[in-house]
């Protein structure tokens, strides 16, 4: 090779140099560990057919700024490495990102009346808990190359078993119908809970509806039952064993106003892969989540109100373990400032610097005004495009059978009312809302022991008829047999 070559030459060196100085650099401390770890993972990734991105997110030596669009679960395993190279967050540095005016009127999740709301964790206390959960994501993950055929398509997933939310499940079934829609459906349920006759009879009333006893051995992901306790944790096991690759978690007392499947169709879910829904509150800046997660306060963000979420596991099979990781075995600890299984999905996503999809509009508070006096008892929640796509009634549980009796012959049923906030597309403004509660003071002979029921409140905004945002969904809860419990 002549002279005039050689700066040609030098150039090859150096690239050569470079490519094998990254591979020493991505296997360098990955060990041989066995097959449920960041390592082995990555060996896996070496045998699937590559594409741009999962090229870039190989070679890249940082975080993707922009990992939700990663094609698939693998593809996310240099950007997990990168990520937890990052330096440590202090507590200080975690919650210097919220700073609301009027601070005593935002609805936190947790009052002071728990400890780390008046005395912050220290940042010892944080980088532990931290380092464990990196240490769960390099060494104890369940490869997805070894579980992605369990699973595929879209469906709905429910978990429920008891008589109760049995009940609750045939008004969805009835709704769903008439919705006209054709998603094929997966009930969860815990042992002997289920019964074969509620199996019968259930199937009966869908054209395509499969189980799952989440306490079965076959399961992917193994979790326990804490018996009378509200079980959380199986919300997030029923994500990962469920058969479909695109699940919608649907709580039982959560009624679709339009046809599920629409959903998939929304260009923020084909963006993000994921759809999560906000809640009524506010994370507080100092709660431990933020600084464990490395992530900073946000102060335009609602906590998750899990009673819907979409995930395709096809990309975030692993962000669902860690998920659970949080939400099984070490939910004593992370319960103490997370309620169940709900933000824990958010938390998961923060933690491994993932962007999920979520709709503009915040939830619209629906419930009962009798004499002036607001009572939240659903939420409405919405479709990316606007419109109300679920109404979660979480708090109609509370309400004594007595006052629904009466709401329901008096005042023509429990769904009257809505208060929605002006800002409900800008989160960025706090918005002054609360949970309290209805004593049932207007009832006619009130029962002297009568329980009360919670509500929401959204303070300085006027109800107005419920029939303005979505006419007839009381003669609809009633055709479907919303008020079963009034009937037996």
């Amino acid at each position: 090779m002549t002279l005039l070559n050689r700066p040609f030459r030098i150039i090859l060196a150096c690239v050569i140099v470079g490519l094998i100085y990254s591979v020493f650099y991505w296997s360098s401390d990955w060990g041989d560990s066995p097959s449920h770890s960041l390592s082995s993972a990555t060996e896996g990734l070496k045998s699937v057919t590559g594409s741009a991105a999962d090229a870039e997110s190989q070679l890249s030596p940082g975080p993707h700024e922009n990992a939700h669009k990663l094609p698939t679960a693998d593809s996310f395993l240099p950007h997990f490495k990168a990520i937890m190279q990052a330096p440590d967050m202090t507590m200080a540095e975690a919650k210097s990102g919220c700073n609301w005016p009027m601070m005593h009127e935002v609805n936190f999740q947790y009052d002071e009346h728990y400890d780390w709301v008046t005395q912050d964790r220290s940042d010892s206390e944080l980088n532990l808990r931290r380092k464990e959960w990196h240490e769960f994501v390099e060494n104890d993950l369940l490869p997805y190359e070894k579980y992605k055929n369990r699973f595929e398509g879209r469906g709905i997933v429910i978990v429920a078993g008891n008589e109760n939310s049995m009940k609750r499940v045939r008004v969805i079934l009835r709704a769903l119908h008439r919705l006209r829609c054709k998603m094929p459906i997966e009930l969860h349920y815990w042992d002997n809970e289920m019964t074969e006759e509620s199996k019968r009879r259930i199937t009966s009333l869908w054209p395509q509806i499969y189980f799952n006893d989440l306490s079965a051995s076959s399961n992917i992901l193994k979790t326990n039952h804490d018996g009378e306790f509200i079980n959380y944790q199986l919300k997030t096991a029923a994500m990962i064993n469920s058969r479909f690759a695109e699940p919608l978690l649907l709580d039982s007392d959560n009624i679709p106003t339009m046809d599920p499947a629409l959903l998939y169709e929304s260009s923020t879910y084909k963006e993000h892969g994921t759809l999560f829904w906000p809640d009524i509150a506010r994370t507080r800046p100092n709660n431990p989540m933020w600084a464990i997660t490395n992530t900073q306060c946000r102060v335009n963000e609602y906590e998750q109100e899990s009673g819907q979420l979409i995930v395709d596991k096809r990309k975030f099979f692993y962000h669902l373990q860690l998920a659970a990781w949080f939400n099984n075995q070490h939910a004593d600890y992370y319960n103490q400032f997370m309620l169940g299984d709900k933000d824990l999905f958010r938390f998961a996503w923060h933690a491994l610097k993932t962007k999920y999809g979520s709709p503009s509009k915040w939830l619209t508070s629906v419930g009962t005004l009798t004499d002036g006096y607001f009572c939240g008892h659903t939420f409405a929640q919405h479709h990316p495009d606007g419109r109300i796509a679920f109404m979660h009634g979480g708090l109609i549980k509370t309400m004594t059978k007595q006052v629904m009796q009466w709401q329901r012959e008096s005042r023509g049923g429990i769904f009257q009312a809505y208060k929605r906030s002006d800002f409900e597309e800008q989160h960025i403004v706090n918005v002054n809302v609360s949970i309290k509660w209805d004593l049932g003071e207007y009832l006619p002979n009130r029962p002297l022991d009568l329980a009360s029921a919670g509500c929401t409140d959204f303070h300085n905004v006027i109800a107005r008829p419920l029939d303005e945002i979505l006419p007839g969904f009381e003669q609809t809860f009633e055709d479907i047999g919303g008020y079963w419990m009034l009937d037996e």
